[in-house]
């Protein structure tokens, strides 16, 4: 196993570009090319890339038109090229999030037993809160949810896949239809080929901060909440220690309250399973109660089709006398 392609899409002005790039240039593994995908951003968000490109060879800027929907085919085309002998894996960064030194470590021990997986998302909250996405791609209940519905627990930025694995899916990185998020498409991608190992690392090795909880903050708030993000966190392994922390303890609150959660469904279960009984030694009860109710109202219609019967040939009899006793009349002489 050697190094790693790391794509890095951008559409938007270069506010928090270089805090991303950054990160990846901190990284403690050091063999990879990363890969600046201008997806129709302006001429400053290029610019701003190509000055990490001259000071640094591993670094490459594809200033493109703007791709349909997130630009996902100019992602393909890149790992089209890419010499899997030489860079057999193949990671992800948003503009808008950011590495640990350690990130490309965790993804290599990953993939060295995995063709693809992830590492734990962390969501930092515009209240400074942290929220940790759950899930494993191990659990088969995990997969058929992301493969049937609108449910994901991780996103390109802690992702990872080897490229051999990439380039034998049905598809590779494309526009998703409309109704789905591009990363659970391109996802469901790998979820759907067999064969293919697939893995999460419970490992926190980065902070997402997402545009969709800040969609009321403007680019130079966030670009400032980045800055002092990065500050913070990037440079200071105890902070970062100290966020590992923090990110497990929410995991474990949120592991705690799913765990009571399904607790009150199994007791909630047992109880409707106990009521379910009552009601069945009941609908029994009442069942017996029927069914001689029903024997009891069928030798009454027995009895009133023979009272019926034994009334018809009763009457018959009678009409047969009164014809008989007719005609005796019409035979005596008169007087």
């Amino acid at each position: 196993m050697t190094g790693f392609t790391i794509l890095l899409p951008v559409h938007r002005p270069p506010a928090m570009l270089p805090l991303a790039i950054e990160s990846v240039l901190a990284q403690t593994v050091t063999d990879f090319d990363l890969v600046v995908i201008c997806d129709g951003a302006p001429p400053e968000t290029a610019a701003c890339a190509q000055e990490y490109a001259d000071r640094d060879p591993r670094v490459r800027v594809l200033d493109l038109p703007k791709g349909e929907r997130h630009g996902e085919a100019h992602r393909h085309r890149v790992l089209e090229e890419v010499d899997e002998f030489e860079r057999p894996l193949v990671a992800q960064v948003a503009d808008d999030d950011l590495w640990f030194p350690g990130h490309l470590t965790e993804l290599q021990q990953l993939l060295a037993e995995a063709d693809f997986g992830n590492l734990l998302q962390v969501r930092l909250l515009t209240d400074g809160g942290l929220a940790v996405h759950l899930g494993d791609l191990a659990d088969p209940h995990t997969r058929e949810r992301m493969r049937t519905e609108r449910f994901n627990f991780f996103g390109p930025s802690v992702a990872g896949y080897r490229l051999a694995a990439y380039r034998s899916l049905v598809h590779g990185w494309q526009p998703a239809p409309t109704d789905v998020w591009s990363d659970l498409h391109m996802w469901r991608a790998f979820l759907d080929t067999p064969g293919l190992r697939l893995a999460t690392r419970h490992a926190v090795e980065g902070v997402s901060l997402p545009a969709a909880e800040r969609s009321d903050v403007d680019l130079a708030r966030r670009a400032a909440e980045n800055r002092r993000i990065s500050a913070e966190l990037l440079g200071a392994d105890l902070a970062q220690r100290d966020f590992r922390a923090r990110a497990f303890a929410e995991l474990g609150t949120a592991l705690i309250a799913t765990t009571a959660y399904a607790q009150d469904v199994a007791t909630a279960h047992q109880g409707a399973i106990a009521e379910i009984a009552d009601l069945w030694t009941h609908l029994e009860g009442t069942r017996g109660a029927f069914e001689a109710a029903s024997a009891a109202l069928e030798r009454k219609r027995k009895a009133i089709r023979r009272l019926r019967a034994r009334n018809q040939s009763l009457a018959e009899e009678l009409a047969a006398l009164r014809v008989s006793a007719a005609g005796r009349r019409l035979r005596w002489p008169s007087r």
